[in-house]
């Protein structure tokens, strides 16, 4: 673990304080380009709960009242409140490429989406204690001056067992120890969507800050951040954490 890796953790609240938790629940509100592809209530308002140690996320409410998104080890399942299966897809990444994945450029079923919300939902809200998992390489890319601003970077691959955008990601973090921005390829959207979600209006929860703001934009030549379109809005007005 690197010295850049040490500091951004210590500025979330410490590796000692992630590792006693259990559960992180959050509210808000989603919107942006991206999920106009989702079905139902395209999870405008939403509410999810993520767990730590595993790659597990419950979306309730969805796709419609009464029924939960469950997104568990890559695993995408439609359940009743009560836990009963409804539907069932073992390997749901796998259906966004090839002949398969041609409807997903316009539209998706509940179980795409529940995979793809449920790794970005545990991603975004575990990180940076995401980047402590095993065979999760992070290494120090150095200083560098990006849309005015400058930063520090992380530059995290990951390993196949872990559900995430792609493999190689960068965060780029501030002199506070902050993560501002995390730039990415999604690829269950597309091979051209190269990404940067910038992330804003920090809150503290327990003694770990939380970005309650975080907005997708597509990335540009040399790295640039294209103000249009909003490819997703991200808001958190609610976030508790359970030990």
């Amino acid at each position: 673990m690197g010295d850049l890796l040490d500091e951004v953790l210590d500025a979330y609240g410490g590796a000692e304080r992630w590792r006693s938790i259990v559960t992180i629940t959050a509210r808000g509100q989603l919107g942006g380009l991206l999920p106009k592809r989702f079905p139902g209530s395209r999870l405008s308002n939403f509410a999810v709960e993520v767990t730590l140690a595993e790659q597990r996320t419950v979306l309730h409410d969805f796709p419609r009242p009464g029924q939960r998104a469950v997104f568990d080890h890559g695993e995408a399942r439609i359940e009743t409140s009560d836990g009963e299966a409804i539907d069932t897809r073992t390997d749901p990444r796998s259906a966004f490429f090839g002949l398969s994945g041609i409807r997903r450029n316009v539209r998706w079923d509940p179980l795409d989406t529940t995979y793809f919300a449920g790794y970005a939902f545990w991603n975004y809200l575990t990180a940076p204690h995401l980047l402590t998992h095993h065979g999760v390489t992070v290494t120090d890319g150095g200083p560098c001056q990006q849309s005015g601003r400058q930063w520090r970077r992380l530059l995290a691959t990951f390993p196949a067992d872990i559900n995430t955008h792609c493999r190689q990601q960068t965060f780029y973090v501030d002199a506070d120890g902050l993560i501002g921005r995390h730039d990415f390829l999604a690829e269950p959207v597309g091979s051209w969507a190269n990404a940067a979600l910038l992330c804003s209006r920090y809150r503290c929860i327990d003694g770990i800050p939380f970005a309650t703001r975080r907005r997708v934009f597509p990335r540009g030549p040399g790295g640039s951040v294209l103000s249009w379109p909003t490819l997703l809005a991200l808001d958190f007005d609610e976030i508790e954490i359970s030990h």
